[in-house]
Formats: C-alpha cells, sequence, structure tokens
C-alpha cells in the first residue's frame, strides 16, 4: 500500500498533465486569433501580393498555420482567405494572451508551406488579380518565402562621398586664398631695399673695389711725402 506521500504526489502530475492537454492543441489542428492591428490579408506572404482585404482591429481569424519562422500565417474570415503577418496576430496562451510571430513554438503553431498554383486556383479565379497569375508566379518561383533582400544604394560610377566639414587632405599645408605669397615692396630689385650697394648687373660695382683700378691706393694727406709702392 502506498504512503500519502506518493500517492499526493501523484495526484498533483495527474492535474498538471490534464490541464496541459487542456490548453495544448494539436500540431496539426487550427485555431482562432485576434487581429491587434489593422492590416492588410495578402494572397501570399509578402507585401508584393495582391491586397485580399483589410482587417480592423479586434477582428477574429481562424489560422490554418504558419510558415516556418513565424513570418506569415495562412488565416480565413468569413469568405476570404489569405496571409497576414504574425506580429499581428493574438491567441491565447498558458500565460495570457501571446503574439504568434514571438510564441509561435510555445503555441504549437502548425507550419504549413504557400503554394502558389494550388492557393490561387482554389481562392482566387475570381478575383480581378488572377489573371495576372503569371507575373506573382513568376515572384513566388524566385521569392518563394516572401521579399528579398533590398538592394544595395545606388551610387552612380566615380562617385565619392562629400568630405566632413573642416577637411584637409594630408600633406595640403598651404594657407586658405591658395598660398600666394605677398608681392615684392615698391622701387626695388626683388626682396631688396633700394640703394643696397647694387650696380647695374646686380652685383657691387667694379667688382667690389674703390674706384680707379687694382693698385689704387688713397691719396696722402697735404704735407705728407708720398710714398714709393713696394715690388711684390
Amino acid at each position: 500500500m502506498e504512503d500519502r506521500t506518493t500517492l499526493g504526489l501523484k495526484l498533483v502530475l495527474t492535474l498538471a498533465a490534464l490541464t496541459l492537454c487542456t490548453w495544448a492543441r494539436p500540431a496539426a489542428a487550427d485555431f482562432n486569433a485576434t487581429v491587434i492591428m489593422t492590416v492588410n490579408m495578402r494572397a501570399g506572404p509578402s507585401t508584393a501580393y495582391p491586397i485580399v482585404a483589410i482587417l480592423g482591429t479586434g477582428t477574429y481569424v481562424q489560422v490554418f498555420g504558419c510558415e516556418e519562422g513565424y513570418g506569415w500565417c495562412d488565416v480565413q474570415t468569413g469568405a476570404n482567405r489569405g496571409w497576414v503577418a504574425a506580429e499581428y496576430l493574438q491567441t491565447p496562451g498558458p500565460s495570457g494572451p501571446a503574439v504568434v510571430a514571438d510564441s509561435g513554438v510555445l503555441l504549437a503553431v502548425p507550419i504549413v508551406v504557400f503554394s502558389f498554383g494550388t492557393y490561387w486556383d482554389n481562392y482566387y479565379r475570381a478575383r480581378p488579380w488572377y489573371g495576372h497569375r503569371p507575373y506573382y508566379y513568376d515572384y513566388w518561383r524566385r521569392y518563394p518565402h516572401g521579399r528579398p533582400p533590398p538592394p544595395p544604394a545606388y551610387r552612380p560610377p566615380g562617385y565619392r562621398p562629400p568630405p566632413p566639414p573642416g577637411y584637409r587632405p594630408p600633406g595640403n599645408t598651404r594657407p586658405p586664398g591658395g598660398g600666394n605669397r605677398p608681392p615684392p615692396p615698391t622701387g626695388g630689385g626683388g626682396s631688396r631695399p633700394p640703394g643696397g650697394g647694387t650696380g647695374p648687373g646686380g652685383g657691387p660695382p667694379s667688382g667690389g673695389k674703390p674706384p680707379g683700378g687694382p693698385n689704387t691706393r688713397p691719396a696722402p694727406p697735404p704735407g705728407q711725402p708720398q710714398q714709393q709702392p713696394q715690388a711684390r
């Protein structure tokens, strides 16, 4: 005969299992959800597909499943069948209302695959956009899981972004204004002041020697006898 502790533990485990079975839904079964914000129902799991209907806040939908990753869900409300972004769908969870996009695994949401041909032929033959079926089929064939990644920003050939304010390229030491030198002073030859002892050719007159020849000596003062030059 089992003691009371063992019986109590079995009773707790049994109640927990019953509670879980009551809440949890089979993986293959559909369930209901509520739209938490006005959203477009699309003819495929991408904003590139036509709009089937506009669902207002609080609309109840039947959810048949979501694509892998829980980005888009296959739903129906009234006569409209289409795809809604899972972030706009809310359903009861074990701890209260839960958004399908964030709690798909916890909610045991079934995973479904969007098959363009079968889906459109079953639900959209009478829709005006069905005549553009080849165009959307080609889109689905290239991007079966929704919109492709955005392309990189276009830049024309040879484009260079503008430099930041105050930027100077390396090695540029010239002052603003082109680095022009100041003009030479007026009235002189070059930068030398006037009267700097320059001759007509720019050097000192007569090679820097006094006038009168290379052996010219200054005249003696009055009253002093003149010395004879010595031979070298």
